[in-house]
């Protein structure tokens, strides 16, 4: 007596089973390669955002001026100085450029500051705001816990404080930032020797 063709319950359950398997695993394996992706393209990103903030707080370095400015209260600022709590400092740059040939000044006054979980960029539209200009603000830095700057005298000594009249710029500027991604990062900047501005708008 010839027996059925087919398949039994258990051969249709185990093949069931066979294939569930295959299919968790595809799945865990497809999830596992969107989620490593997703993290690839973020820390590709916050590389990016990391080496612009960098190159850009460069520029404005290398083109430090000794250029003192009027405060909103008509005070003179030096060229060059650090906040009292150590977290920012500001000074005058020349470079700024004017695709447009607006009327204005080829000098620009920059801080910069941390605030606690971001590193920050200001610029002003004018170098003597004794008119109450506001600066325009740019957020340069994000997932920063931690911000050091220290500053490089004629002397060869670095200090945490910039803020004497008399030191017009220091020689170098080295700034400590603690990224949270990307750990501990450091970068000293030459100053350049520049000429005395004082004299021009």
């Amino acid at each position: 007596m010839n027996r059925a063709l087919g398949f039994t319950l258990l051969e249709v359950l185990v093949a069931v089973a066979i294939f569930a398997l295959v299919g968790i695993a595809s799945h865990q394996l497809l999830a596992s390669t969107v989620r490593v992706d997703a993290q690839t393209r973020e820390q590709e990103l916050q590389l990016r955002q990391l080496q612009r903030a960098l190159s850009s707080l460069e520029r404005d370095v290398e083109q430090a001026v000794e250029r003192p400015v009027l405060d909103v209260a008509g005070g003179s600022e030096p060229a060059f100085w650090s906040d009292p709590d150590g977290q920012g400092l500001q000074w005058t740059r020349g470079g700024w450029s004017n695709p447009l040939g607006s009327t204005r000044a080829q000098l620009q006054r920059v801080r910069w500051y941390f605030d606690g979980k971001a590193l920050h960029r200001h610029y002003w539209p004018v170098l003597d705001r004794a008119d109450g200009t506001a600066p325009q603000r740019q957020l340069a830095l994000q997932d920063v816990s931690a911000v050091q700057w220290r500053y490089l005298d004629r002397q060869g000594v670095w200090r945490t404080q910039w803020q004497t009249g008399g030191q017009a710029l220091p020689r170098a500027l080295e700034v400590r930032i603690e990224h949270r991604r990307f750990g501990p990062v450091r970068r000293v900047l030459l100053l350049p020797d520049g000429a005395n501005w004082s004299q021009q708008s």
